[in-house]
């Protein structure tokens, strides 16, 4: 994608927001041009027939919510949600295309906030190479190469997660969905707010885990992960 060159759509069933969103992007020269739609299922209809890079979603809309067009639409951009409720805007996080929301009412200074994070976020990852085992994480403006092995858990701290190493932490706008698919088959989902390093277990049962002395509960629906690493070991 041209970074010169944005393409965004506004869905959102408020005129007034909807123009707004247009307005602000009007003063940003990075975006090409900004199409709003005040109904969801038309919105979802354009986002199947055009290209657009960026996706100004409302949570709350009838017939269609924000949650529920973005388990809908297949395609790769990213989208920055709208919403007036701080809980549904976290929410949001669990899915990988969501980047960033705003809260009524929007200012233009936290719009264009948004905007930078949208720009930084495409941003090609730096090259791993042909090194195993190592990942990088954004580190407030710089990539930090992590070795896997260093790492004991990850942690959802609100829209951030904390990668816990052995001898650092490294706070990162990031999501445990995203990187749950992403991490090798030794770092599994055990509790809504945590991913662990199997290989780093002190013990475990199946209501708990004991990591370097931190004891992490495992969430009822990831009771089962539990139950198979014990089965196994049996």
């Amino acid at each position: 994608m041209n970074h010169q060159a944005i393409k965004c759509l506004v869905i959102d069933d408020d005129k007034t927001i909807s123009d707004l969103i247009q307005h602000f992007c009007t003063k940003v020269e990075s975006i090409e041009f900004c199409i709003a739609c005040n109904n969801p299922i038309d919105g979802l209809k354009l986002i199947s027939s055009e290209n657009f890079d960026l996706i100004f979603l409302d949570y709350n809309m009838p017939d269609i919510n924000g949650k529920m067009l973005l388990d809908l639409k297949q395609d790769s951009s990213k989208v920055i949600m709208i919403t007036s409720n701080t809980e549904f805007a976290i929410e949001s996080y669990d899915y990988p295309a969501v980047i960033d929301y705003l809260l009524k009412p929007i200012s233009f200074e936290r719009f264009y906030k948004a905007i930078e994070r949208f720009k930084t976020t495409i941003q090609s990852t730096p090259a791993e190479g042909e090194e195993k085992g190592v990942t990088f994480v954004k580190d407030g403006n710089k990539w930090v190469k992590v070795s896997l092995e260093d790492v004991f858990y990850i942690k959802s701290e609100s829209n951030y997660v904390v990668w816990e190493l052995s001898q650092k932490q490294i706070l990162s706008l990031q999501n445990l969905k995203a990187l749950e698919l992403q991490l090798p088959d030794n770092f599994k989902r055990i509790h809504r707010s945590y991913i662990i390093n199997t290989q780093k277990m002190d013990y475990f049962t199946t209501e708990e885990v004991n990591i370097n002395g931190k004891m992490i509960p495992v969430g009822m629906k990831y009771k089962d992960v539990l139950k198979t690493m014990l089965k196994n070991l049996q």
